[in-house]
């Protein structure tokens, strides 16, 4: 669309004259007139009244000229919203992030992002690793955030931010540990347990949807164990918060231990000698192009998640303060 021509027809009808409109434009007064003629023929309609002095517009010019005023104006905002845009001030992400995850993260993240983009529009979708995949792989996400590696979608790459460690929370009720004293939590410490003795203890699982699922199926086949599977849950949180109301056991990141509650109390554990670790951080598209806000976003985002990581998340160490070779000698 030829914005000038639309100016020109403007200044004619609030001008009510061909001459004074063309030095208003700085255009001659035949090329004016010529492209007046030219819209009214591709119209089929005249738009302009020159029987009459000053002319005045038709009713068709009337209609047209109200028309255009309305797209010149839609055409001004959208000018403005594309400089605001340009500049940061304005624009909009939509980033999926685990329902897990949510609450714990976002506050972490979006106050120091929208010191520098307070006009950034932002939307989140909840989902499981799955969903959350799919939907960045297809663009209707721009980032996944406070995701692993990718476990069934390709063409998506995982910017790592911390090493996140994993544990196991144990019903204190299982039947496998009933004849046990065992101690109480402790800040920052797991109980190690037998492997084997987890076959003996309902498993409370997430759905192959979850990067968790994977996870727990990789080290069961390091140590060659088969758990039995109770349950399995989209929600990872519902998983290892039923575990210990059910005699089970569930995984969970460490940080579960002082940002949860849990009644009754589980233990928390580990099968290995250290903790399990799994690499958290910010799924995008390979090859994705990133404006300037996508860009800041994730330069933030990195930043905060890695700071708070650092500052606030504990390394654990695993105790070996049960005896369980009593239980090995009888089972």
């Amino acid at each position: 669309m030829d914005f000038n021509k639309l100016n020109y027809l403007m200044a004619i009808a609030e001008l009510q004259s061909f001459s004074k409109a063309a030095k208003r434009c700085f255009v001659s007064q035949p090329a004016l007139t010529r492209c007046v003629k030219n819209i009214e023929d591709e119209l089929g309609l005249k738009l302009f009244d020159r029987s009459c002095s000053p002319i005045k517009l038709t009713y068709a010019g009337e209609r047209y000229i109200a028309a255009m005023q309305e797209i010149l104006e839609l055409k001004a905002k959208l000018d403005q919203e594309m400089e605001e845009i340009a500049a940061r001030r304005r624009d909009r992400l939509v980033l999926g992030i685990p329902a897990t995850r949510s609450v714990t993260w976002m506050p972490r993240i979006l106050p120091a992002f929208y010191r520098e983009c307070p006009g950034v529009d932002i939307q989140l979708i909840e989902g499981n690793s799955h969903t959350l995949e799919q939907l960045l792989s297809k663009g209707t996400i721009d980032f996944y955030v406070m995701g692993t590696e990718p476990i069934l979608t390709k063409g998506l790459k995982l910017i790592p931010i911390f090493q996140e460690e994993m544990m196991l929370v144990v019903s204190r009720q299982a039947r496998a540990l009933r004849a046990l004293q065992l101690p109480p939590n402790e800040p920052d410490v797991v109980q190690y347990i037998p492997p084997q003795l987890l076959e003996e203890i309902p498993f409370y699982s997430a759905t192959p949807s979850q990067g968790t699922y994977y996870l727990a199926h990789q080290v069961f086949d390091q140590y060659d164990i088969q758990p039995v599977t109770s349950m399995e849950v989209i929600n990872t949180s519902v998983a290892y918060q039923m575990a210990p109301r059910s005699g089970g056991f569930a995984f969970a990141p460490v940080t579960v231990a002082y940002e949860e509650e849990f009644s009754p109390e589980p233990i928390f554990c580990s099968m290995t000698d250290e903790a399990i670790v799994r690499t958290a951080g910010i799924l995008s598209r390979e090859g994705m192009e990133m404006n300037e806000t996508a860009r800041l976003f994730l330069d933030i985002a990195v930043r905060a998640i890695g700071e708070y990581a650092r500052q606030h998340i504990r390394k654990v160490r695993v105790r070996y303060d049960v005896d369980f070779s009593g239980l090995r000698e009888e089972h």
